[in-house]
């Protein structure tokens, strides 16, 4: 299942390994401030209790130590597993949703996780991984017929992988991932080529399908598109997290409030800040400068990985790799996009920054899998 030989650590990727881990470590600083609290007792995992004034800071410590495991795992398990078993991983991926719907844990009227004991897990994290191998799979085994571009009869079976899970992760609801689940298979397939007339039709049709799903929205994500565009209609209820996010980012101006000076995320004005806004409080703290600082590790993030996609030798090892930089590139668009008003609050974290178990563990072992793929690059081939 698993296998290195020492003649693959010559072309292990230094750059992605120290972004890696530099980008989580920055988060820990950040949610140390976020989650603060000078009288806290943490309660890890219902196994001990641990005097610490961060708990988010402290399990996101527990959960990058685990990810590191499981980012190894994924470095040393062979590409070509991922194609053999890619069907595999996408329908284990595809009963863990079905589950969800019928015995997952409701939080904040959302049903998206899985309760195992101490441990909540997301499966639609793992649906990512399970759609980027697929989709890999899928295009790099029937290639356009001329060789340049897909006819869009051609993008049937592919448009099934991807649409199947994001209706169900849409129905959770999970508007936010079902939307990145989208953007990362669509964005698989514009790598390899659309003809301009396919690509024309299919702006057509998700045109005439807008207002239908518009109609299938919940009424709470329907206030929150309504509302970024006018956040005072409603600013203590649909509008107050954008409202309360400008403030916080706008307050930080260019060199921020210092270190755990933050006043809207302190005084706990700020909402999910541990979570989904805290973005808002990096800038509210560190400024336009520390801003640019995430912004940099990020960039050097998506430099690393998009190098190693351009040196494989096949479409398969291409496609994964450039699928996981997709899948990072648009939740840290979509997350930094919705706390600074230019999204509708959708729900989605910022990578290896915003506290959780569950994206941790699935973007390291994403990130493990695109360093073995640069590892192996002079070896796989795709039968």
């Amino acid at each position: 299942m698993t296998s290195l030989d020492k003649r693959v650590f010559a072309h292990f990727d230094w750059g992605l390994a120290f972004f890696t881990l530099l980008v989580p470590l920055f988060g820990l600083v950040v949610l140390f401030s976020a989650g603060y609290d000078a009288e806290g007792t943490v309660n890890l995992f219902g196994l001990v209790n641990v005097n610490f004034p961060s708990a988010a800071c402290l399990k996101q410590g527990v959960y990058l130590m685990v990810g590191l495991i499981v980012m190894c795992i994924g470095i040393a398990i062979p590409t070509h597993t991922f194609y053999r078993y890619s069907f595999f991983l996408y329908g284990v991926a595809l009963v863990l949703l079905v589950a969800v719907a019928g015995v997952g844990v409701v939080v904040n009227g959302s049903r998206r996780w899985l309760d195992l004991g101490g441990f909540n897990l997301q499966p639609s994290e793992f649906m990512k991984l399970g759609l980027i191998v697929t989709m890999a799979r899928v295009l790099s085994k029937r290639p356009p017929r001329d060789g340049r571009s897909y006819r869009f009869s051609e993008l049937l079976v592919p448009g099934l992988f991807i649409v199947i899970p994001m209706v169900l992760i849409a129905r959770q609801p999970d508007l936010g991932t079902a939307l990145s689940l989208g953007i990362v298979g669509v964005g698989q397939i514009l790598f390899v080529g659309v003809r301009r007339k396919t690509l024309l039709a299919i702006v057509i049709a998700v045109l005439a399908l807008a207002y239908p799903a518009w109609e299938m929205l919940h009424d709470y994500q329907q206030r929150r598109i309504l509302v970024l565009l006018d956040p005072e209609s409603d600013p203590k209820g649909s509008g107050y997290h954008i409202t309360q996010s400008k403030i916080a980012v706008g307050s930080g101006e260019l060199f921020g409030k210092g270190y755990r000076q933050g006043t809207q995320t302190q005084l706990e004005f700020l909402p999910e800040h541990t979570t989904d806004f805290v973005f808002s409080v990096l800038a509210e703290e560190w400024g336009f400068v520390g801003c640019l600082f995430l912004l940099g590790l990020f960039f050097g993030l998506f430099v690393s990985m998009l190098r190693i996609a351009s040196r494989t030798r096949d479409l398969f090892s291409c496609l994964l790799a450039f699928g996981f930089t997709v899948q990072i590139f648009a939740h840290v668009v979509i997350n930094i996009g919705m706390v600074i008003g230019l999204m509708p609050v959708v729900g989605i974290p910022l990578p290896l920054i915003s506290y959780g178990g569950s994206s941790m563990l699935s973007i390291l072992f994403g990130l493990g899998i695109v360093q073995g793929v640069s590892m192996r690059r002079l070896q796989y081939r795709p039968s």
